[in-house]
């Protein structure tokens, strides 16, 4: 029987250096499109549509979402630092 991964399991391979293997179609879409995608699987899970098998799966699919969104998020936050960070060293000269 395949070993599953675990949040343990994607706990260690991020403080090891490596990170879980993310979806190639989780990692083209958009921050809005990742949300909805990660809504979808809440809401089917929470409605019950899907069996114990098939919620698992949502869940990691949904951890790759979520973790994706993350990204989106902390690169577009670091833009926004960096912009007013020359913003600011323009007002200064």
């Amino acid at each position: 029987m395949a070993k599953k991964n675990s949040s343990t399991d994607m706990t260690r391979a991020a403080s090891a250096g490596t990170a879980p293997e993310v979806d190639p179609a989780i990692a083209a879409l958009g921050y809005e499109e990742a949300v909805r995608a990660l809504e979808q699987l809440i809401e089917g899970i929470e409605r019950g549509d899907v069996g114990l098998e098939a919620s698992l799966a949502s869940y990691r699919r949904g951890e790759q979402l979520l973790r994706h969104c993350k990204g989106l998020l902390d690169r577009a936050e670091l833009s926004v630092r960096e912009m007013s960070l020359a913003e600011a060293e323009q007002s200064a000269s």
